[in-house]
């Protein structure tokens, strides 16, 4: 209810930037004075208000505060940590596969209480808990499952923003030909009117396809690619845990789980050396 509210609110502060500010001449020329001189062709400080706005309307009245803050502490993944590392968790497992060939797995709980990374802690805790092979991966593959969802979710928050970019854009596009064709030539105003009104119609269209291609569209991509990323990493994890539950021999798991490691791909087949006869 609260973040519907608000989204109203942000409706009204674009329409009034763009309905009452945007159409006033001699308001819209003066703001035109504080952009630099090469850039104001390409900016109009009431449009580009108007399509900001109107996406935060969009997204504020289409989800609530949880799913905003989630949308928002993606970016994280998107910006700064946006990189898996996954050979310290290869060799996390190779430790704990060494360590287990001599030792009970059940006294490695203090060790798995330090481990910071939520998801190898609790899939260590359950091989001390003494849980079976079938029942760790059927437990980890369905956190995995359901961690996905929870992330699609995040997904979808930034492709409905780039839904409404260009149709915000389109719709600040009609606004402005409207104003361009109601305009009143006179003496005084000239053809300021008819131009102010041309600059909107250029402008938030511009601005619609910046935010969807140059902002939001990466963004849900950077996040997909870091959801896949991760879900392959948990798989490493979950076969390597299901791995020292067997007892496999620490090289083993290693050469096994290096086939989840990401690699360069070669651009041209190498040559094989014939063998002599």
């Amino acid at each position: 209810m609260v973040t519907t509210l608000l989204g109203y609110v942000f409706f009204l502060i674009a329409a009034y930037a763009l309905l009452i500010i945007g159409v006033d001449v001699h308001t819209a020329e003066q703001l035109q004075q504080i952009i630099p001189v090469a850039l104001r062709s390409y900016i109009h400080i009431p449009g580009f208000v108007f399509v900001m706005f109107g996406i935060m309307a969009s997204m504020f009245i289409s989800y609530n505060f949880r799913d905003m803050i989630s949308g928002i502490k993606a970016l994280y993944f998107v910006f700064i940590g946006n990189k898996i590392d996954f050979s310290v968790y290869l060799e996390s497992i190779k430790d704990i596969a060494q360590y287990t060939n001599t030792h009970d797995v059940e006294s490695l709980e203090e060790y798995a209480n330090q481990i910071k990374y939520p998801f190898l802690r609790d899939g260590l805790l359950l091989l001390v808990n003494g849980y079976k092979k079938d029942e760790v991966r059927e437990i980890l593959n369905a956190r995995i499952e359901n961690e996905m969802q929870r992330e699609q979710g995040d997904v979808n928050f930034f492709k409905s923003c780039v839904a409404y970019a260009p149709g915000w854009g389109m719709l600040g596009t009609t606004i402005g030909l409207i104003q361009m064709f109601s305009a009143k030539i006179d003496a005084a105003s000239g053809f300021g009117p008819i131009l102010n009104g041309l600059a909107v119609a250029f402008t938030t269209t511009l601005y619609g396809l910046f935010f969807m291609n140059f902002v939001f569209q990466p963004i849900v991509d950077k996040i997909k690619q870091r959801t896949e990323e991760e879900v392959l990493m948990k798989s490493m994890i979950v076969d390597g845990l299901c791995m020292i539950r067997e007892k496999k021999h620490p090289i083993y798991i290693q050469d096994k789980l290096s086939s989840f490691m990401p690699g360069k791909r070669s651009l041209s087949l190498p040559k094989v050396a014939q063998l002599s006869t």
